[in-house]
């Protein structure tokens, strides 16, 4: 093949695959199929599986393509597909999921007005959904898909408010919106979870909700051997190249059995596309050379954000930077990497900088060829931007982030600690602090300067 009839790099990179990329998702072709068998016997889904195992990639490129196809029986291809995530906001994010144009309403004019009506139905009754529905312009043969990606930001969202509110919960709202709308038979309504597996447990504190869990749970399966051989080659052909045949095996030996690979196994497929196009300028197959040039698996990702990290020029952005990835970055319970979508203008808040000067770092992160940060890098941002990592792997992957998560989750315990004492020394049952604890808290704060 000649190079210049590569046009595109087929691999989306850490990200999940979107809706208009199913003709790059191989591999998946069993599970989406189960998906439309039990989405057709179950209005309820949930779509559960560990980090990396490919869970809203399933549901974005591979359940909602088949969906518009046609593939299930009887509901037809008619169907209106509202993309949400709960974030610190979950009833106002399906709202304004709802009010998208092409979904309830055809109007884009009525975009932000409908999301404020869609607000108040919801919040109206816990059939507000249904009722959300009924007044729409959605016509009888019209199916409405609501899909929660992300669902486990809903528990972080929730024990938020159990800190700050003792009244009626939006988390609560959320749950038994989606619960009764999936209960009914009056309006076609679908819903679909993406959850990872390791925040199951936590479902048990909303009533109703692990019951139809446990109805409509679908647990993504590990790809065999030979679909992972499928995900390789499948976009290598479609993007007009081969991939040699000891490069593929050493890949499909790199992945393993590690579910928690397949989103490092795109990152690295989509670098070594590119080491390719650029370095290669004959027919010649993708080769185990390209691979290797760029860290393989085991060090293609913190190289590449290192590579990133370098592109900043000033003490500042690098600051910035810091501040950035420890703001959208933690650690849960169990000491596992979670995100933390965080708005810009609290990101400038945090890091004491300007929208320009934290937009500069976030487009540094997710140009072309990089999908660290979200959203996509043909998203305008604004203040009100949710920003947030691609994937946990990143968490785990880059040393760099990795110390700045550390030195993030023992800030917030120092933090945690003092304001306790300091509570407790207001209440008149605590004395004020000594050393080695007051120094060592003092230092902290000269470190940190937090605002």
């Amino acid at each position: 093949m000649v190079m210049s009839e590569v046009s595109f790099n087929p691999f989306p990179g850490l990200r999940a695959f979107e809706q208009d990329e199913d003709f790059l998702f191989f591999g998946r072709e069993k599970q989406i199929d189960d998906l439309l068998i039990k989405l057709r016997t179950q209005r309820f889904i949930a779509v559960v599986g560990s980090s990396g195992s490919g869970k809203s990639s399933l549901v974005k490129c591979g359940l909602l393509p088949s969906l518009h196809g046609g593939y299930m029986a009887k509901a037809g291809s008619r169907w209106k597909v509202a993309l949400c995530r709960p974030g610190d906001d979950p009833i106002g994010n399906l709202a304004r999921a709802l009010a998208e144009p092409g979904i309830m309403h055809d109007d884009p004019g009525l975009e932000s007005t409908g999301a404020s009506m869609i607000t108040a139905t919801l919040r109206r009754s816990n059939l507000g959904l249904v009722e959300a529905v009924k007044q729409s312009d959605l016509k009888p043969a019209d199916n409405l898909l609501i899909v929660v990606d992300q669902f486990e930001e809903l528990f972080r969202f929730s024990k938020y408010e159990r800190t700050q509110y003792s009244g009626r919960r939006d988390s609560i709202s959320f749950v038994e919106l989606l619960l009764n709308a999936s209960r009914q038979e009056g309006v076609s309504i679908y819903i679909v979870l993406t959850m990872r597996s390791d925040f199951i447990g936590e479902c048990t504190a909303f009533p109703g909700l692990p019951e139809l869990i446990n109805k409509g749970q679908y647990l993504v399966p590990r790809m065999s051997r030979e679909e992972q051989r499928d995900a390789i080659a499948g976009p290598i052909a479609v993007g007009g190249a081969t991939v040699s045949p000891r490069l593929l095996t050493h890949l499909l030996n790199d992945v393993g059995d590690n579910p928690d690979q397949l989103p490092i196994l795109q990152h690295a497929l989509l670098r070594t596309w590119s080491y390719w196009k650029q370095h290669q300028g004959t027919d010649a197959p993708i080769d185990l050379d390209h691979y290797r040039a760029i860290g393989t698996m085991a060090e293609a990702l913190s190289q590449h954000a290192e590579e990133a990290y370098g592109e900043l020029k000033t003490d500042k952005h690098r600051k910035i930077c810091e501040m950035l990835f420890k703001a959208i970055t933690e650690k849960g319970q169990e000491r596992q990497g979670i995100r933390r979508p965080t708005k810009l203008r609290e990101i400038c808040e945090i890091a004491n900088a300007t929208s320009e000067e934290v937009v500069a770092v976030i487009e540094v992160f997710r140009k072309e060829g990089r999908s660290f940060l979200m959203p996509p890098a043909d998203v305008p941002l604004n203040d009100e931007s949710i920003i947030d990592i691609s994937h946990e792997s990143l968490m785990r992957i880059w040393q760099r982030l990795i110390r700045w998560v550390n030195d993030e989750t023992q800030s917030a315990e120092i933090y945690r600690r003092l304001a306790e004492a300091a509570g407790l020394f207001q209440e008149a049952k605590s004395g004020l602090w000594r050393n080695p604890e007051l120094q060592f808290a003092l230092n902290w704060y000269d470190e940190t300067r937090p605002n």
